[in-house]
């Protein structure tokens, strides 16, 4: 369980960083494109 629980824990987190980084990516991109 802890083996395995550290690994959700770590896959949880950088399911929300990519996702946040990719969000912020595309608000840049549409600035740049709309600028």
């Amino acid at each position: 369980m802890n083996g395995i629980g550290a690994i959700l824990l770590i896959l949880f987190v950088l399911y929300f960083v990519i996702k946040y980084a990719v969000k912020n990516a595309i608000i840049e991109a549409y600035k740049d494109i709309y600028k």
